[in-house]
């Protein structure tokens, strides 16, 4: 979503690059901090944050058993957000190194993948998206 909107504000090349550079801040806060918050929230707040299945912890199960880390991790920019993505992929496996990678990686295909065609040739991804809804 930041890259959109840095795109629609019309920040240029330097502010998708801000954003890319946030998203990987992100990626290694919530690693690294990741199982402090996780813990705090739990221990603080059980009944909300505690293990309970809902629908979308269903769809993220489902994600995990077919996928793996690469299928939380190719979602998490577009879908989830940062910090849950990151969360989850905690849940999964406690090789932060392998977290790390796979996050970042991801974000920055997302990222390309979306302003890519924007700078270079002009083509709004966010148009055709809102195009796909009108009709």
């Amino acid at each position: 979503m930041g890259t959109f909107t840095a795109m629609e504000a019309e920040l240029g090349i330097g502010g998708s690059l801000a954003n890319i550079m946030g998203g990987i801040l992100g990626i290694v806060l919530f690693t690294y901090l990741g199982s402090f918050i996780q813990d705090y929230m739990v221990r603080t707040y059980p009944n909300k944050f505690g293990k309970k299945f809902t629908r979308s912890n269903r769809f993220l199960i489902k994600v995990k058993q077919r996928f793996g880390l690469g299928g939380i991790a190719a979602l998490t920019p577009i879908l989830l957000s940062i910090p849950v993505g990151v969360f989850f992929a905690l849940a999964l496996t406690h090789d932060k190194k392998k977290i790390l990678v796979s996050m970042i990686m991801s974000m920055l295909f997302w990222a390309t993948v979306i302003a890519l065609p924007y700078y270079l040739f002009d083509i709004s991804i966010i148009q055709m998206i809102a195009n796909l809804f009108e009709k």
